[in-house]
């Protein structure tokens, strides 16, 4: 059993990473974001593709590859901060900012949807979870990168109010958008993370539900803290 290890799932737009942050410092952990470990090998990968001039898009020169040499002598490590910010480190090159081009952020999936590459990045996780207690959100922590961890939540919401928390992020920067729409590439999203064939969104049987759509930040990592507080978790988890 994974004691150092606390999961965090649910879909986009719970509040994960922001509650996975703050209840990192509280108890004196360090938080892990899962998803910039895929966007480091997808940037790797990425950097491969472009080095051949390929004609072809990304997807299609990756289709015609074999994955395991892709991820052969790739290294990709997590700095922590006071701060609880994460530094990235690909190869001992810090690609912090790197790996949230636009680019990355449109490539990924076709990396994430790999059971080879899952498999490659859920070891480099388990190997920091060796030297390091880790708060980690993501979609499969719990099910799949560590499903025997002792601690695992699983933060859900409606898509509405998921959409009007993204539309009103989107509004503080200055962006206008259409509510509507984005409600419905989040019910996409949600179809596409529950219904892929590897390692898809659900909620790990011994996690503890956690409804968040009427719960502020600070609610839910008060309801999170009393489930570890009150011994809520015994022998059998």
């Amino acid at each position: 059993m994974t004691e150092n290890v606390i999961a965090l799932d649910g879909p986009a737009g719970t509040g994960k990473s922001t509650v996975a942050r703050e209840l990192s410092k509280k108890l004196g952990f360090e938080y892990l974001d899962s998803g910039a470990f895929y966007r480091a090998l997808t940037l790797h990968i990425y950097k491969i593709y472009k080095s051949k001039n390929s004609s072809i898009s990304f997807s299609d020169w990756l289709s015609g590859k074999e994955f395991l040499p892709l991820t052969e002598g790739v290294k990709i490590f997590c700095e922590f901060s006071e701060t609880g910010e994460n530094h990235i480190f690909l190869n001992g090159e810090d690609v912090s900012v790197e790996i949230r081009t636009p680019e990355i952020t449109r490539e990924i999936k076709y990396i994430a949807d790999k059971a080879v590459f899952r498999e490659f990045v859920n070891s480099q996780l388990r190997m920091l979870s060796q030297t390091h207690r880790l708060v980690m959100d993501g979609r499969d922590i719990g099910t799949h990168v560590f499903p025997d961890a002792r601690y695992k939540f699983f933060l859900t919401a409606s898509s509405r109010v998921r959409a009007e928390r993204r539309y009103n992020q989107l509004l503080e920067q200055g962006i206008r958008s259409d509510l509507e729409e984005i409600e419905k590439e989040i019910v996409i999203r949600d179809k596409s993370d529950t219904e892929r064939e590897i390692a898809p969104l659900r909620k790990a049987e011994d996690a503890i539900l956690i409804d968040t759509d009427n719960l502020p930040k600070n609610s839910v990592i008060s309801k999170i803290l009393g489930c570890l507080d009150s011994g809520i978790y015994n022998d059998s988890h």
